[in-house]
């Protein structure tokens, strides 16, 4: 395989190298100093990266709406043929477009002439055709890394209280930072080297309209030597672009980050290279002192949670009560909608019917009927409307699953910050009090590393002191410990114990331990259908029939 992967490389190179053995090597400086060869070249470089910047202005906003399409939605597939077409299409089809849309008896041309604006056949003419055939490039580049990585980071930063805007500055393009570059490269490359549609929509005009490739095509039918060298030259720009673009000296850890999971061995993360005493880590095996309360982190007053929650494609139908202060643990089996009422709380699956009440705030009512006074339709649900409270602290519920989601282009110490941020802490503030909850969850010597330079046990340390530092109003566990090995959990289990003191919460799991540990009342879930929900006592002494009865059991 290495043999043949060699061979194709050399096809791929072998007309780089039937360029290079036509050059003309003794007048190869004439032609590339020739005074109309640098104005197409300048002309070629400032009209490429104008068209990248612009495919960046419209690609970046239609990328991210073809990547959050549901799969096989009309959206989808209308947005994709639109996007495919240019690539498709003889570059010439598209000048004939261009000058049909924008020339002076095409479609909008009477209007911008009209407004003094004249396109085709000018500079942004150039810029117009080099953006409709290589924005595509960036679209695809980055639709693809955006599915491909899911969505989790993102919901991880809404439940911490980003904003949409916060959270797609801060989180979504930070971890596109490697697929937009390649994107970008791709498309200034083939805006650069863009022929038919520009000489169709722009023409040929020396210093105005003429890019390199239209230099070259000219001189090949007056000058051979001149036409190759030319050529030799955009080869030579191109590859020192793409060189010089994809060298990415923080894409190490950053895929390292982006690629790593909480897994049983703790010390999976931890860095080559690192001490055996930070390796093993015994802190994570045993019990962090608790450092004194300070006044803004004492426990905040935590209401009592109320829903009826109806996911009928998920088959859920219940509803729940959480008295405040106190936790309530789900169990039931695989697929009885349990991380499904999570996600509702969370915010994250949009219910068809029901309501979330935290104390006296509506956080989510739906209902059927449509056209009910102080309500709206909703986007995610046809037919159906919604009514979200725009109360300060809406955002104050925060969620935990197995799996801790570090933010990997952030330090320890600026994830556990970024829920303060987002609720509108200074950055002082923030990041005195991130490191507080680093230090009261154990890992506060470890504020300056990065995700991928600790260990799961750790990470997960991290993402529970990100959780709490929002000072949430609900906390919403999703099975928290169950990637970590029988010596981390405990201890992490303590921990929340005592971090969820006096606080309303919920915690979805299938462990006996976790229930002992945290749970107030106990809710088993079977089919999407509340089978029973009674106090902790109770729920020991007398579960009911089938998986309750054997959860218990299993002690």
């Amino acid at each position: 395989m290495r043999a043949l992967g060699l061979l194709c490389v050399a096809l791929l190179a072998l007309p780089i190298v039937g360029l290079l053995a036509t050059v003309e090597w003794s007048t190869l400086g004439q032609s590339l100093t020739a005074h109309s060869a640098l104005i197409a070249l300048r002309l070629s470089l400032l009209t490429a990266l104008a068209a990248t910047v612009l495919s960046l202005l419209v690609g970046l906003p239609v990328a991210l709406l073809m990547a959050r399409a549901p799969a096989g939605s009309m959206l989808l597939r209308v947005a994709r043929t639109l996007v495919l077409l240019p690539l498709v299409l003889p570059p010439v089809v598209g000048g004939i477009a261009l000058l049909s849309t924008y020339g002076r008896r095409g479609l909008v041309g009477p209007l911008t002439e009209a407004l003094g604006i004249d396109i085709a056949f000018t500079t942004l003419a150039v810029v117009l055709a080099q953006t409709f055939v290589a924005a595509p490039f960036l679209i695809l580049t980055v639709e693809g890394a955006l599915r491909a990585r899911g969505t989790a980071y993102e919901a991880t930063a809404l439940t911490l209280g980003a904003s949409p805007t916060r959270t797609l500055a801060t989180i979504t393009l930070p971890l596109l930072a490697q697929s937009l570059g390649a994107g970008l490269v791709l498309t200034f490359a083939r805006a650069l080297g863009e022929f038919g549609a520009t000489i169709t929509f722009a023409g040929s005009l020396q210093g105005t309209t003429r890019t390199l490739p239209l230099e070259i095509y000219l001189a090949r039918e007056i000058d051979q030597d001149s036409a190759v060298a030319m050529s030799l030259l955009l080869v030579m720009v191109a590859a020192v672009i793409v060189a010089i673009a994809y060298r990415s000296p923080g894409a190490e850890g950053l895929r390292r980050s982006l690629g790593r999971t909480s897994s049983a061995d703790d010390t999976a993360g931890a860095p080559a290279g690192a001490p055996a005493d930070e390796q093993t880590d015994a802190e994570e095996h045993t019990a962090p002192a608790t450092p004194a309360t300070p006044p803004a982190l004492a426990t905040p007053s935590s209401p009592a949670l109320d829903a009826r929650i109806v996911v009928p494609e998920r088959g859920v139908d219940l509803a729940l009560h959480v008295p405040a202060g106190q936790t309530l643990a789900i169990v039931g089996p695989n697929g009885s909608g349990k991380s499904t009422v999570v996600e509702v709380l969370a915010g994250l699956v949009a219910a068809d019917d029901g309501h979330i009440r935290l104390g006296d705030d509506v956080l989510l009512a739906t209902s059927r009927a449509s056209g009910t006074k102080g309500t709206e339709p909703s986007a995610a649900r046809p037919g159906v409307t919604t009514v979200r409270s725009r109360a300060p602290h809406l955002r104050r519920v925060a969620r935990l699953g197995q799996h801790p989601l570090l933010f990997p282009h952030f330090t320890l110490e600026g994830n556990a910050a970024f829920g303060p941020r987002s609720e509108g802490a200074g950055r002082s503030a923030a990041r005195d009090q991130a490191r507080t909850w680093l230090d009261r969850v154990g890992v506060g010597r470890l504020a300056s590393r990065r995700p991928y330079e600790v260990s799961g046990g750790q990470a997960q340390r991290v993402a529970i002191a990100r959780a709490l530092a929002t000072s949430p109003q609900l906390s919403l566990w999703d099975e928290p410990f169950a990637a970590l090995d029988v010596q981390s959990a405990p201890q992490l289990r303590e921990l929340l114990a005592r971090e969820l003191a006096g606080r309303t919460a919920v915690i979805v799991t299938h462990d006996l331990a976790d229930l002992r540990a945290l749970a107030d009342r106990v809710m088993v879930l079977e089919a999407g259908r509340v089978r029973q929900d009674v106090p902790l006592e109770e729920f020991l002494q007398r579960p009911a029939p089938g998986f309750a009865q054997r959860l218990v059991a299993s002690d």
